[in-house]
């Protein structure tokens, strides 16, 4: 009998590559330090909110156009449960008042002069700035560069600061100046690879986008993501090993042995989805500068606060998706997510439910407060900005650790972790957040092509 995959790590990753695996008759074998599945998507009930429904206390949606997630729900009969968020637009606070996103944009980059001062968020030497520097030609981009490196110039610092890095930096809980943008923000690194009008070239990418356009952009599952989680646990049943770390490897005659809560297991192969901190150990011995790469990656610490509170209290009219706020504001927020408004599922006619980030991986301030000043700070900033009045109910969901930022050559890194683990340590692959993509569908890509090795 051929030793099964062993899959460490039961998150988004892992578990896609373990139903991959189980798909192509193969054993199985996953092993997750957590008591639960799924990693960072995960939801629950907010207690004493009179809610009928579980809030997700991360990811609520996931890019539709990107078909890896769609395409695991149809295939764990979730496809009914699919939904699209109501396509309510998205706003900026800044100085004292919420402020439309100028609009068409390519991940918060606007090329059209007339929106931008519609907006009324770019001041008039800012637009002519944009102006000015939009259609500017310029050298193709070669290899990769931060965000910041690339934009900067082609956009001028108001729009970049007021638009570009409070959604790239608030989606990575960083900095956009930091952030690669070929790892970060592929759609603007195609665009900068074509030279000349930026302009032109975030055009052409709309118009082709918009031709081939099937359905939503975006798509979540009635009643939470989390669904998604439970379906892929329920398919592999008691392949599924929670509470059980894997605690080293060793070479094996036939492949790899695994240690994990004092027992061995023989592989064939081994997938590491686990957090590159914990991958870094266990590859230490046979890939010390793999392990050296992955142990450096930084990771940005996030809080979510879950605020339910009577339509009524809040002067905004909720007629949006949410807001996001530049770093320039000095709040404490990051952006806000107006869940009740976005998805119809957290729509019960009477509450609001606003989802309220904070932390960076520049502005860690969260990290030393205690859970109550945190909720009161983001409850003050709710007055501010939204005209709370009362005392909402509140969750708090921390996500320490849980955000690894893409610095410049980071695509080229992985590249050489999977050159040096095939040459050194064949049998281990490396997939996951920390490599190629953050969202529900990088991660689900990344898991079933580790299978598909």
């Amino acid at each position: 009998m051929n030793s099964p995959v062993v899959v460490v790590g039961g998150g988004i990753t892992g578990l896609a590559a373990a139903y991959d695996l189980v798909e192509q008759g193969r054993e199985v074998v996953l092993l997750e330090a957590d008591g639960r599945l799924g990693g960072k998507v995960n939801a629950g009930p907010i207690e004493n909110a009179g809610l009928p429904f579980d809030v997700d206390m991360a990811a609520d949606g996931f890019l539709a156009r990107q078909p890896e997630v769609v395409e695991l729900c149809h295939e764990l009969g979730l496809g009914d449960q699919l939904v699209a968020p109501t396509g309510a637009q998205a706003y900026i606070w800044f100085d004292g008042a919420l402020r439309n996103i100028p609009s068409p944009s390519v991940l918060g980059v606007p090329f059209e002069i007339e929106p931008i001062e519609a907006s009324d968020l770019i001041s008039a030497a800012g637009t002519a700035d944009f102006a000015a520097r939009i259609d500017a030609p310029a050298d193709p981009l070669v290899g990769d560069a931060s965000v910041g490196e690339v934009l900067r110039p082609r956009v001028g610092a108001e729009v970049f600061e007021r638009l570009i890095d409070p959604l790239l930096g608030g989606i990575n809980a960083g900095e956009a100046d930091k952030l690669s943008i070929n790892a970060g923000a592929a759609q603007l690194a195609d665009a900068a690879r074509v030279g000349g009008s930026l302009r032109a070239a975030l055009r052409a990418q709309v118009d082709a986008n918009l031709a081939a356009a099937a359905g939503p952009v975006f798509n979540g599952l009635e009643g939470g993501n989390h669904k998604l989680i439970d379906a892929l646990g329920a398919a592999l049943g008691d392949r599924v090993h929670t509470n059980t770390a894997a605690e080293r490897l060793e070479r094996s005659d036939g492949g790899w042995r695994v240690w994990a809560g004092g027992q061995c297991i023989d592989a064939s192969r081994v997938i590491l989805a686990s957090p590159s901190w914990v991958t870094a150990g266990l590859i230490a011995p046979f890939a010390p500068e793999s392990a050296a790469v992955l142990a450096g990656i930084a990771y940005g610490d996030a809080v979510l606060v879950t605020f339910v509170i009577d339509k009524s209290r809040l002067a905004c009219s909720l007629d949006g998706s949410g807001f996001l706020v530049p770093r320039s504001q000095d709040l404490l927020m990051t952006a806000c997510s107006w869940s009740s408004s976005k998805w119809a599922h957290y729509d019960d006619g009477t509450h609001a439910i606003l989802r309220v980030s904070a932390g960076r991986s520049d502005d860690t301030r969260w990290v030393d407060m205690a859970q109550a000043d945190v909720v009161d700070t983001l409850r003050g900033e709710l007055v501010t900005t939204m005209g709370l009045d009362g005392d909402p109910i509140a969750r708090v969901t921390e996500w320490r650790q849980s955000l690894p930022q893409y610095r410049p050559g980071h695509l080229e890194r992985c590249d050489e972790i999977d050159a040096q683990l095939a040459a050194e340590a064949a049998g281990l692959t490396v997939a996951g957040a920390q490599m190629r993509g953050l969202g529900l569908p990088a991660c689900v890509r990344q898991g079933r092509a580790a299978a598909q090795s």
